[in-house]
């Protein structure tokens, strides 16, 4: 856990940091903007800050802490006089505050407090994002060794699969079954940049390095130190960011957008494309000496219509996920299954899950999703061209107030809509 002191007091400032160095990483500082600035540019979990200081007052410079990160726990130490300003300060988010002299076994106690608490925190984020690869195929069980042991290196890994396979799964379970699996991952969609913003989103940026730029920002290389930076689409890359990332690669440093000074980030690299990148190299469209970087390790994820076995684990899978749009569906009729499994899936695992949650909210059968609910763009080409939105909303609006025994508040409370949108949908379809 990273603590910052601002202290003025010179002495209590030396004894804060020296008692708490053991256990913790601390940074000490008597000028407040010096503190401010090193917010900016570091990643801090605690602030230990007396509340009476030169330059700023103690709710100034919690705002502007607060500015920096909502996430950071302000401390406040304080003099008697000035309990009522600590406890103001608290009401606008600080953490707790501490009376002078500062009993440093408090401190201590309140500072594990908080570790802990962290610590609760990202054991929950890691269990809710924890990723659920759902098979039955002897392909994907090969696949998924293959990324476990590939997991346990530290090279440079890249996915190669069509557009919904899946690939932005696979490399979350490479992090998790990484030694880096205590820090983050942090994914980028490298087609969601426009050249410019990519490489400030990618390497930060300094205040004053362009027009609006009127604060430090840490780029994601930076954010995902100790960690895993996913790049998700690296073939939308432009050739000049290329050429940085390459040099960012072969020597694990970086220019933040700004700035002259040179800084480091220890990172796992896995990319991932729907492309073929040797195409593209012998196109000029992509660097050759990047795509050998990225690709010491490849793994092809296989489409959807070669791994048929995985279909119906998958679509079972989506029942559950989609639950409380249709609470009472458990099994897939004979028919449906049928289609399921003669259909090729263009969009892979993502389009099943979008035909699955449409039979959801379409299926009027008691227990099962029958074939008639099972609507694939053939269907749209052919069976069905008739349904359109409407008739799936009305479907489906009929559905959950049959099932709540047609008590309005009830089914609009299931819907997330209010009573009286409910009331003139109702209407509009000539349901009432």
């Amino acid at each position: 856990m990273k603590v910052l002191v601002i202290e003025d007091n010179k002495v209590l400032n030396n004894t804060l940091v020296r008692s708490l160095q053991n256990n913790y990483d601390v940074y000490g500082t008597t000028d407040p903007e010096m503190a401010l600035n090193h917010l900016e540019n570091e990643f801090v979990d605690v602030v230990i800050s007396d509340i009476k200081l030169p330059k700023i007052n103690g709710l100034d410079l919690l705002k502007k802490i607060k500015e920096i990160s909502g996430d950071i726990h302000v401390m406040l130490i304080t003099g008697y006089g000035t309990v009522e300003e600590a406890v103001d300060a608290i009401k606008s988010g600080a953490y707790d505050y501490l009376l002078k002299p500062v009993d440093i076994e408090v401190l201590k106690l309140k500072l594990s407090q908080i570790s802990e608490t962290i610590n609760i925190k990202e054991r929950i984020l890691l269990e809710a994002n924890k990723v659920n690869i759902v098979y039955n195929s002897s392909v994907m069980s090969q696949l998924l060794a293959f990324a476990q042991k590939a997991a346990k290196t530290d090279s440079n890994i890249l996915i190669e699969g069509e557009s919904g396979t899946g690939k932005d799964l696979v490399a979350r379970f490479v992090h998790e079954n990484s030694s880096r699996n205590n820090n983050s991952i942090i994914s980028i969609n490298c087609a969601n940049f426009q050249e410019n913003i990519f490489e400030s989103e990618l390497f930060g940026f300094k205040r004053g390095a362009f027009t609006g730029a009127d604060r430090n920002k840490r780029g994601l290389i930076s954010v995902a130190n100790g960690g895993t930076l996913f790049l998700d689409e690296i073939s939308e890359i432009p050739l000049p960011i290329q050429s940085k990332l390459l040099r960012f690669i072969e020597t694990k440093t970086f220019y933040p957008l700004g700035s002259e000074g040179i800084e480091k980030s220890d990172i796992r690299l896995i990319t991932a494309t729907n492309k073929d990148l040797n195409t593209l190299v012998k196109n000029g469209g992509f660097r050759d000496d990047l795509y050998y970087r990225i690709s010491v390790v490849k793994i092809k994820i296989p489409p959807l219509r070669e791994r048929k076995e995985d279909i119906l684990p998958l679509a079972y899978f989506f029942i559950k996920k989609f639950k409380s749009l249709n609470p009472t569906i458990i099994d897939i009729e004979e028919k449906a299954r049928s289609k399921l499994l003669s259909y090729d899936y263009p969009g892979n695992v993502r389009e099943l899950s979008n035909i699955i949650e449409r039979a959801m909210i379409i299926e009027s059968n008691e227990c099962t999703i029958t074939g008639t609910s099972i609507i694939t763009e053939k269907t749209f080409g052919h069976e069905e061209k008739e349904l359109s939105l409407s008739d799936i909303e009305k479907r489906h609006i009929m559905n959950v107030l049959r099932k709540n025994n047609y008590d309005k508040v009830k089914t609009a409370a299931i819907l997330q809509i209010d009573r009286s949108t409910l009331y003139r949908k109702l209407k509009e379809y000539n349901l009432q």
